[in-house]
């Protein structure tokens, strides 16, 4: 159709008058923006006078290529020829602004017009150009004002229609939250008073806003409230969405699996559904649904694969991603040509969630290079930080956190309320509380969160400041942050890892009274685990029977850890056996039941414990340290010989054993009453640890770079961290290790930080 126009545009250029032109600008005017104003601007270089219907469909071209600039001279050739009062033209410079995102242009437009002239569609303009703004208040009195108003007839000008109804609930569905939900319902009403509840369009609307708001069974409802036949792709798209948004992937799946096989009404999925389904077998998890899904699309969609569109693309490695397929989601992410910066940020999220930090910082890096190659645009967000942020904070590699710290300074990037809380609880996840605690003093207070405390408090909790924690949770609430369960786990943890009982349970006993917060699993696994550890673990077993909700896996595991910890066999298995009856595969409890038993020496119950995890094909997680240096990170096993140069940091190990032992007569703190040969045993067993290894490893490369500095040596401390609790044995050797060598040791284990120090550490042996 458009050839056709063009050839007789032409052939027959010198017979064009205003009507010729106004019918080309408008049929281009949707579908060819730019053609329709080239048109324009032909017409007029031919000398073709131009008219009140020239410039709405002009103005149409405008809205869809959402630019100002062509607006504003619209704007300025409609005031020079004085027809910017004709109530048409006006009303579609309202509408042209409001969609290239200036409502305050749209209602000063508006506000110019003649009393007179104002209808329900230059109203209607209005109340959309507000609502695609996210200016919600705006677009309800405008609705409001309009329905008081009269119209340029002289008749009442509350013919509410379809279109501003829908303005309206899609402003609703921008602000989202509680208050815009009750207004939503209202505008809901008044589609029934006025009897649109069948309209498709609208009812899509309402389905998107009621899922915006969290109302899932509101978006249920209007949907099984539009007829069966007039339910198009958008009807099902708005509600797979809805429940994907919502957390309810399942019912999503479910959808789709109605919209695809409702007989004679089945709807053929497009392109926005089947991102909508990945979005949706992301959130579920699952790797035989993931991989049903990818077949699906194979098989169905093969033409968006094929195609290589990258919002596709990138919606199925992070489907992949997150179900745990990390291989095939770097299959897929190498094959995506053009990658945008979602598509790196899905990737290097899917290996941050993964548990593989260090390809997600090395993707970083390589997301870097490429970004400064030329003719490539890529560069990282607040959304790729987060994830890199959270890689560092995993590894605890501080050279790493150092220069992302910097690299998000030097973009702005750190501005981002997300990226400071990030920042800080990265510094002190890599052992740099005080980098941490510059970062939150260097806030902004109009910048602060709850988010931005929580992490402060959880930063000072996790190096053992608990009083400092709380000081800080005293300030939050004096300055007016209203605490949230994040928050108050972070304070209860803090307390735990001081051992301050007291304030620890007046802080719990404050979620309620305080805030009407009813405490989580969580809240009181946190509970458990301060009066636990403090000894109390009668009162801790009471907490757990007496709560309002069940005890799950974390709670038992917090009271079982105590049981250990204070040597309380008897209860320990009262313990084991409600665990047993959670998850009789808990390779982790079995364990730590076992290591009970063995500290108690009651050898029979540890054997038929581990006699145990061999039947049922269980293994315990071994124990790993990791060790930054340079731009690389190490990583250790107990008794690992698969480093390069492991002869060499055996040989280190030996003399450093040696040195401790000559300087401070070191025992093995292990508390067996056991005889001589079995302490060399354990002690043998012990000496290979990961982290000693880690330790020795990191002397040898200090030892090698020491030629350019003497004071290198006594200067940066050895950080290490490891994934499980670091036992007794290897905390008071590092503690002797740290006199001996005159250096400050900061491990990092699965509970917290500990800073070792002239033959101290900062826990007080308390952890």
């Amino acid at each position: 159709m458009i050839g056709k126009t063009r050839r007789w545009y032409h052939c027959s250029i010198s017979h064009k008058d205003t009507f010729h032109w106004n019918s080309l600008i408008a049929k281009n005017a949707t579908q060819n923006p730019q053609t329709a104003l080239t048109f324009f601007t032909r017409m007029q270089a031919h000398a073709v006078p131009s008219n009140n219907f020239t410039f709405p469909a002009l103005l149409k071209a405008c809205a869809a290529l959402r630019r100002l600039l062509p607006t504003l001279q619209v704007h300025a050739y409609l005031t020079r020829l004085g027809l910017a009062a004709d109530r048409f033209s006006a009303a579609a410079l309202v509408d042209a602004y409001g969609k290239c995102g200036h409502a305050y242009y749209a209602a000063q437009v508006f506000d110019e017009m003649p009393e007179g002239s104002v209808d329900v569609v230059s109203w209607t303009a209005l109340i959309s150009a507000y609502s695609s703004n996210g200016c919600v208040d705006e677009a309800f009195k405008a609705f409001g004002r309009m329905r008081w108003m009269r119209g340029w007839d002289g008749s009442e000008c509350c013919g509410v229609d379809v279109v501003s109804l829908g303005a309206l609930v899609s402003a609703c569905a921008v602000g989202c939250g509680s208050n815009c939900l009750r207004r939503g319902s209202a505008v809901h009403g008044l589609v029934v008073k006025y009897g649109f509840g069948v309209s498709t369009h609208l009812g899509n609307s309402m389905v998107h806003m009621y899922s915006a708001c969290k109302d899932v069974g509101g978006a249920w409802r209007v949907f099984n409230g539009i007829p069966i036949e007039q339910r198009d792709v958008v009807s099902w798209n708005s509600l797979i969405s809805g429940f994907t948004l919502n957390g309810e992937a399942e019912r999503a799946l479910r959808t789709f699996e109605d919209m695809v096989s409702e007989g004679t009404s089945a709807v053929e999925p497009n392109r926005v559904t089947v991102i909508a389904l990945l979005k949706s077998c992301a959130e579920l998890g699952c790797v035989e649904t993931s991989s049903w899904v990818h077949e699906y699309i194979s098989s169905r969609h093969s033409s968006l694969l094929v195609a290589k569109d990258v919002v596709v693309l990138t919606a199925l490695l992070d489907m992949h991603a997150r179900c745990g397929n990390l291989a095939l989601a770097r299959e897929i992410f190498d094959g995506v040509e053009g990658k945008n910066v979602v598509c790196w940020s899905a990737m290097i999220a899917g290996y941050e969630q993964g548990s593989c930090p260090e390809e997600a910082l090395r993707l970083f890096r390589q997301m870097l290079m490429e970004g400064n190659m030329v003719g490539v645009e890529v560069k990282p967000n607040a959304v790729t930080l987060v994830s890199v942020i959270a890689a560092c904070s995993r590894l605890g590699a501080s050279r790493s956190a150092s220069m992302i710290h910097k690299y998000a300074v030097a973009t702005g990037l750190d501005q981002d309320a997300r990226i400071a809380s990030a920042l800080i609880d990265m510094c002190a996840k890599c052992g740099d509380i005080e980098h941490g605690r510059q970062v939150f003093s260097e806030m902004d207070e109009s910048t602060r969160t709850v988010v931005s405390w929580s992490s402060m408090i959880g930063a000072e909790g996790i190096h053992g400041e608990g009083k400092r924690a709380l000081e800080l949770f005293s300030e939050m609430r004096t300055g007016g942050y209203e605490p949230n369960e994040i928050t108050y786990i972070s304070v209860l943890s803090a307390c735990s890892h001081a051992g301050l009982v007291e304030q620890g349970k007046s802080c719990f006993n404050s979620m309620e009274k305080d805030y009407g917060m009813s405490p989580t699993g969580k809240h009181y696994a946190c509970l458990v685990d301060l009066l636990g550890r403090a000894g109390h673990l009668d009162e801790a077993h009471n907490v757990i029977l007496n709560m309002p909700i069940k005890a799950d896996l974390a709670l038992w595991g917090s009271l079982l850890a105590a049981c250990h910890l204070h040597g309380n066999c008897k209860l320990g298995e009262i313990v084991e056996k409600k665990i047993l009856s959670l998850d009789s595969n808990s390779v982790g409890h079995h364990v730590l039941l076992a290591n009970m038993y063995e500290d108690a020496g009651r050898w029979d119950d540890v054997v038929r414990m581990r006699v145990e995890l061999r039947r049922s094909g269980l293994r315990k997680i071994p124990g790993q340290s990791f060790i930054e240096i340079g731009n690389e990170v190490y990583s250790f096993m107990a008794e690992d010989r698969s480093h390069p140069e492991s002869e060499m940091i055996y040989k280190e190990l030996d003399g450093l054993d040696e040195r401790v032992r000559k300087a401070a007569k070191y025992v093995t703190e292990t508390g067996l009453n056991v005889e001589d040969g079995d302490i060399a045993g354990l002690i043998l067993r012990c000496k290979y640890h990961s982290e000693r290894l880690a330790i020795a490893f990191g002397l040898i490369m200090i030892d090698r770079h020491s030629t350019c500095s003497c004071s290198l040596r006594t200067a940066t401390p050895i950080r290490i961290t490891k994934n499980l609790r670091v036992c007794r044995d290897c905390h008071a050797y590092t503690k002797l290790v740290s006199k001996v060598i005159d250096r400050e040791l900061i491990v990092r284990d699965a509970h917290r930080f500990h800073h070792f120090r002239d033959g101290f550490c900062s826990c007080g042996d308390y952890w």
